[in-house]
Parts: structure tokens; C-alpha cells; sequence
């Protein structure tokens, strides 16, 4: 019964302290869903208020909770001062440990000077057996000393192992002490989780039974709300009027309800009603006639329209159909003479060839007449020296009386035959003005060969636009002047001289595109073209099959590019295909000191003959420059820049190195030119590219490059990176 008072107080007590005490129930309540499972909310959401729920209850058990609640949270309080303590004596721990290692470091250290002093005692002990005469009282004040020292030493030793044993028995206490703790701790753990689940499971049905009281109420609520509603809503039709306004209405309305009928009963009788109905009735019907006749009068009008529309245009149909009748007899007889024409050029053209640029080739004496050539190129540094000068020269053989000069640096002139040995296929860059297009025509005059410059167009897309077509109706291929340079390559006077075609301005067009069966096919043996045409007429006598043409050995494909707004860029596939230079703007002149004697055309078999011996001799060196690349750079170019090689540059190194160094180059320079050119190219104007990266790359090639070549600098692949470098972090 006290209890029961007590708590009756409490809750009374608890009711006229707190003003708002559904406020606080709401934050209790959501104090309590942070400790709960989502299911237990909804069983909660589902349930309602028992009889006899009252606001007071719900918030003397909110109370209870909150309490029950503080007592959790300081137990947690009390469990996380006991993890301090543990966590204060494990640092104690750590502390003993390192005084017991320094004590162990100072009696070994005590050992160290033990054999020092049993030394010193050897050595007194031998000075006395040699003076045992005149140092006796000597030799007893240093026996005295070393027993003194010996004390010391044995009141050390038992000072540690008294420490020793003090700090054994301190850890051991420690242990004792960490595993009571520990005990302690789980100990007070279970009961704190017991008592907690105990307390959570109470608090959660308290919870339900005040949720299931809440909703109760906020049904009430509701179910009272709504007969206010509907009062509202009769309130609001009655124009909030009050009983007696509505009484005296309903009067008004009962008179007026009796004029009314008085005025119904004075009406007509039901005879007369009756015949004004059928009055009515007679007189909607001839309405309904009177417009179905309008309606039927308006169709047959336009009927009549429509017919006369007819008449006129079959009328003027038969009129065009007359006239296209006489103008399909005057196109059946101009067809019939076409006809007969067209049967009488073909029977004239039977025996003609398609190709009439290449037939009047092979009835040329001049070109079907083969020249003498020099077979034999001893020495290739001679023969390129000798090169240089006469590109020099070779504005002579045009103007006689000419004053300009083709000035070309030696490794340029290197590089040039290094190309002509590694690729038949050569780009020539460079700002406007650089000599591109007179490089390639100085060097064939120079060896007595032959060039032919064909001009690139900006509309060029396939394989017709270099080589030409087949017009099916006149039965004949437009041979463009590319295709007719093949042809004239193959021809007796040509066929073993060397052949330079010039593709000036290469990438107006892309060559991807018109040049793509050239990309492939250069790389095969014995590659060939077939062309369209029409094979029952006879063709010319260099083709194989009427209308295969092989591309000549001897033939060069040497593109011009300019890199401006008006150009492309080249892909890859044609970058990795190709030899590529870089000619700079100036280059300085230089007196030609020996006569140049006139020299028979050189043959290309000579110079190939000659690329061959210098790959056979300097195979070592290629070797050596692949085996630089792949060492040194493969990986790193392959992680950073994704950009990796294969046995295409492999071979290319093994033509083009050989050829450079037996020209009088250095295994430096041509290792630079292909590293330049064939990887370091690809890493040019990227946008994910690292600083840092390039960095690296040009610390990694200053750092092993000698090992390649110590009396060389890598400067072209040195420019590349430094030229990156300065795009991403400009000054």
C-alpha cells in the first residue's frame, strides 16, 4: 500500500511539475526508437490503446523509462572507467618492461668490463713476477684496487638481481591485477547487458502499451474531429442561419408553395394540352423534313460541280497524252540512232587499249631503250659525302646560270639513305620553306634516277582519286599521273634506276584513306594493284593479267607535310609505316672542295646491294640499339605513357642503324632518330600526361645513354621531352 502511495505521489507530482508533458513524451519516444528494431516499430504502429488509457499513465511510465534509462547510461559510464584504468596499468606494464631491458642493457654492459679487468690483473700479476724485488708494495695497492673494483662490481650485480626479482614481482602482481580486472570487467559486462535487456525488454512493452494508448487517442481524436466537420459543413449549407431564420424560411417557402397550385389548377384542360402537343409534334417533324431537303438540294449542287471539274481534266488529259505520244515517237527514233552510233564507236574502239597513256609508253623508243648504270657503290660515307655535294649542285642541271644552293647537314644526308634502306615509304616535315619538296628531287637528279611530283588534293577519299578510274561507256581508264609514274617506273629505261614519286602536301586529304592499299601493300613482297577495266580489249604489255599492275622495287613513295590549319594529322598506322624527317628552317653553307665528275645514273641494285653490306656489317650495333630501347625504356614507356613497340621497329633498326653508322654516323645518332621519330612522337601534345613523368624519362635516358654511345647526346628525343615539358608548366 506505501508503494502504491508513493508512486501515486510521484506521479502527481511529476504532472504538475512539467507543463507540456505530451512534448516530452515525444522526445522520450524518440529517444527509445534509437535503441529498437524496425520491426518492433511496426508492431508498435499496428496496436491500440487499451481501455482506460489516460495521459497520466503514459507519462509516470515515460518517467520510469528515462530513469531506467540514466541508470544504463551510468553503468556504461562505469564499465568505460574500468577499460581507463586497465588501459593506465597496461602503460605501467610497458614502463616496468623497459626499466627491466635497461637494467639487463647495464649488466651486460658490466660483463663487457669483467674480461678488461681480469686483464689488467694478468698483466699487473706478470709485471710482479718480473720485479718482485722492488714493487711489492705496489703491486699490493693494485691488488687492493682490482678487489675493490671486484666489490663494486658483485654489489652491482646484486643490486640488478635484487631489482630483478623486484620487477618480476611487480609484473607478476601486474598480471594478477590486469586478470582480476579483466574478470571484473567481463563480469560486470554480462550483468550490465543482462540488467540492460531486462530493462529494454520492460521499456519496449511500456513502449507499446503507451503507443497502443496514443493511437487510441489520435482515433478518438479523429472520430471527433469529423463530427465537427460535418456540424461545419450543415452549418456552412444552412448559411449559418439560426433555428428560428430557418423556421420562417420554411413558411415563406409552404406559401409560395400554395400560389403555386392555385396557378396549376387554373391551367388548361388535358384535351387542350393533348392537341397543342400534337400541334408540337406535327411541327417538328416538317422542320425536320424542310432541312433534310435543304441538305439533299446542297449535294446534288456540288455533285454537279464535281462532275464538271471532271470533264474539264479528262478533257485535258487526252490532250497531254496526245502530245506524249508524238514526243515517245521522237525519243524511239533519236534512241534507235543513238543506238546505232553507240554499235559503230564500239566496233571502232573494239581494239583500242584503256589505258592509251600507258600504250603510248611502251611504243616510246626513249623509255623502252635501257641506260648504263653504275653497278657498284664501294663505300657508303664516300658515296653519301659525294651525295650531299651534288644536291648541293643539282639547281644547276635546271639553270645553269642560278646562284641558289640545296644545303643539307650530313646527318640529314645519313638519315635520308638510313630511310631509303628502312621504308619505302617516307614523310617529309616541316614548317613552309624548309626544302621538303626540293630534298627528294635534288637527290634523284643527284643519283640520275627519276621523279615525278604528283599534287595532293583536299577532296581526295579512295583509291581513284590517286590512281584514276574506269569509265565503263567509253570503255577507258582516266590514268592520273600517280598511276602513269608506276608505269613509267617499270619501263626498260627506268625499271633498274632509281624511282622517287613526290606526294606534296600529303595530308591535305588523309592518307589513311586514298593511300590505305599503298599502307598495306608496301610491306608485302611483290606487291601489286588491280585496276578496273575491261578485259576483252587488249592491255598494256607491263601488266599481268590485264589489269594487274606490280608496284616497282625501285620505286620511293616521299610525302610533303605541312602542319598547319589546312592539314591533318597523320594516323599511326602511317607514322609506324614510314621513315620520318624533320627539316629545320636554315642550315649552313659549305664550300664543296672536290671537282664533281659527270656519273652515270646509280643503279638501284647498287644501292641496295650497298644497304645490304652495311647491314650485314654493323648487325651487332643494330642489335645493340634494340636491345638499349627494350632494357632501358620499354617498361617505363609501357606503365606511364602506354606506349609500347613490336617486331616492326625491330626490323626497322635493323635496316636503318647499320646504314647510318656505314655513312659515317654513330650508333648515337641513329639510335636518337629512330627514338625520336617512332616512341618519343607518340607522348607530343597529350593532355594526360605528367610533368613529373617526362621528367623522369629525360632523367632515365641522360642517366643511361652513354652506356649506348658516351660521345653523342640523345638531342632529338631531348627536344621532344623538353618541348612537352615546357607545354604543361610554361614559364
Amino acid at each position: 500500500m506505501n508503494d502504491k502511495k508513493n508512486q501515486q505521489s510521484l506521479k502527481d507530482n511529476q504532472i504538475n511539475r512539467n507543463n507540456n508533458p505530451i512534448k516530452e513524451i515525444q522526445q522520450l519516444s524518440t529517444k527509445a526508437q534509437q535503441e529498437i528494431l524496425n520491426t518492433d516499430l511496426s508492431d508498435i504502429d499496428n496496436s491500440l490503446a487499451p481501455d482506460g488509457f489516460t495521459v497520466e499513465d503514459c507519462w509516470y511510465k515515460a518517467k520510469i523509462f528515462e530513469r531506467a534509462t540514466q541508470r544504463l547510461e551510468e553503468k556504461l559510464q562505469q564499465l568505460n572507467d574500468l577499460k581507463k584504468k586497465e588501459r593506465q596499468l597496461e602503460s605501467n606494464s610497458q614502463e616496468l618492461e623497459q626499466k627491466s631491458a635497461e637494467l639487463e642493457q647495464k649488466e651486460i654492459e658490466l660483463n663487457n668490463i669483467k674480461p678488461e679487468l681480469e686483464l689488467r690483473e694478468y698483466n699487473i700479476q706478470k709485471r710482479e713476477l718480473d720485479a718482485q724485488s722492488g714493487f711489492t708494495q705496489e703491486r699490493d695497492l693494485i691488488l687492493v684496487g682490482i678487489e675493490e673494483q671486484r666489490q663494486e662490481i658483485a654489489i652491482l650485480q646484486q643490486q640488478i638481481a635484487d631489482e630483478k626479482r623486484q620487477l618480476r614481482a611487480e609484473q607478476r602482481k601486474l598480471e594478477t591485477d590486469r586478470e582480476i580486472i579483466e574478470e571484473d570487467r567481463l563480469d560486470l559486462a554480462n550483468k550490465i547487458e543482462q540488467r540492460a535487456a531486462i530493462e529494454v525488454d520492460k521499456l519496449k512493452l511500456k513502449i507499446q502499451i503507451i503507443e497502443e494508448q496514443l493511437q487510441l487517442a489520435q482515433t478518438q481524436r479523429n472520430h471527433f474531429q469529423s463530427l465537427l466537420i460535418k456540424k461545419q459543413e450543415a452549418e456552412r449549407r444552412f448559411g449559418h442561419k439560426t433555428p428560428e431564420e430557418i423556421l420562417e424560411q420554411l413558411e415563406i417557402l409552404q406559401k409560395d408553395k400554395l400560389e403555386l397550385e392555385q396557378k396549376l389548377a387554373s391551367r388548361p384542360s388535358e384535351s387542350a394540352t393533348a392537341r397543342l402537343q400534337e400541334l408540337e409534334t406535327q411541327k417538328e417533324g416538317w422542320e425536320s423534313e424542310r432541312f433534310r431537303l435543304t441538305t439533299e438540294l446542297q449535294e446534288l449542287k456540288i455533285s454537279i460541280t464535281y462532275n464538271r471539274i471532271a470533264v474539264t481534266e479528262l478533257e485535258t488529259l487526252r490532250d497531254e497524252k496526245e502530245a506524249l505520244d508524238a514526243s515517245n515517237n521522237r525519243l524511239r527514233a533519236a534512241l534507235q540512232e543513238l543506238r546505232a552510233n553507240v554499235e559503230e564507236a564500239t566496233g571502232k574502239d573494239k581494239d583500242k587499249s584503256p589505258f592509251p597513256e600507258c600504250l603510248k609508253m611502251d611504243n616510246d623508243q626513249k623509255l623502252q631503250t635501257a641506260v648504263s648504270l653504275v653497278e657498284k657503290i664501294p663505300n657508303l660515307q664516300q658515296f653519301a659525302e659525294d651525295l650531299r655535294y651534288r644536291i648541293a649542285l643539282s639547281t644547276l642541271l635546271q639553270d645553269s646560270n642560278t646562284q641558289k644552293r640545296l644545303y643539307y647537314s650530313e646527318r640529314d644526308i645519313r638519315a635520308f639513305l638510313g630511310g631509303l634502306a628502312m621504308s619505302h615509304l617516307h614523310i617529309l616535315q616541316g614548317i613552309s620553306g624548309t626544302g621538303k619538296t626540293s630534298l627528294p628531287v635534288a637527290f634523284a637528279r643527284a643519283v640520275g634516277g627519276q621523279y615525278k611530283l604528283v599534287e595532293v588534293q583536299a577532296g581526295w577519299r579512295d583509291r581513284q582519286d590517286i590512281l584514276g578510274y574506269f569509265n565503263a561507256f567509253e570503255g577507258r581508264f582516266y590514268e592520273s599521273d600517280f598511276l602513269k609514274a608506276l608505269y613509267e617506273a617499270r619501263c626498260p629505261a627506268n625499271q633498274e634506276r632509281i624511282y622517287i614519286i613526290i606526294l606534296d602536301e600529303m595530308n591535305l586529304s588523309r592518307p589513311e584513306q586514298y593511300f590505305a592499299d599503298f599502307l598495306s601493300k608496301l610491306e608485302q613482297d611483290a606487291p601489286t594493284i588491280n585496276l578496273t577495266t575491261d578485259l576483252d580489249k587488249p592491255s598494256p604489255k607491263l601488266f599481268q593479267n590485264q589489269n594487274i599492275l606490280p608496284i616497282p622495287d625501285n620505286v620511293w613513295f616521299i610525302g610533303t607535310a605541312n602542319q598547319d590549319e589546312t592539314t591533318l594529322e597523320f594516323a599511326d598506322k602511317t607514322y609506324d609505316r614510314a621513315h620520318i624527317m624533320e627539316l629545320q628552317r636554315n642550315y649552313e653553307s659549305f664550300n664543296i672542295t672536290t671537282a664533281l665528275e659527270y656519273r652515270e645514273p646509280v643503279s638501284y641494285q647498287a644501292l641496295v646491294k650497298a644497304f645490304e653490306n652495311a647491314q650485314n656489317q654493323y648487325a651487332d650495333k643494330a642489335s645493340e640499339a634494340y636491345k638499349f630501347l627494350n632494357d632501358t625504356l620499354a617498361e617505363f614507356m609501357q606503365r606511364r605513357f602506354k606506349v609500347a613497340w613490336g617486331n616492326r621497329l625491330e626490323r626497322q633498326i635493323h635496316h636503318f642503324v647499320p646504314v647510318v653508322i656505314a655513312t659515317g654516323g654513330s650508333l648515337g645518332e641513329a639510335t636518337d632518330h629512330i627514338l625520336a621519330t617512332k616512341i618519343f612522337r607518340k607522348i607530343r601534345d597529350r593532355h594526360d600526361t605528367l610533368t613529373s613523368d617526362l621528367k623522369k624519362l629525360k632523367e632515365d635516358l641522360l642517366q643511361y645513354w652513354s652506356i649506348l654511345d658516351s660521345s653523342t647526346e640523345p638531342v632529338q628525343s631531348l627536344a621532344i621531352i623538353n618541348a612537352e615539358i615546357s607545354r604543361l608548366e610554361p614559364i
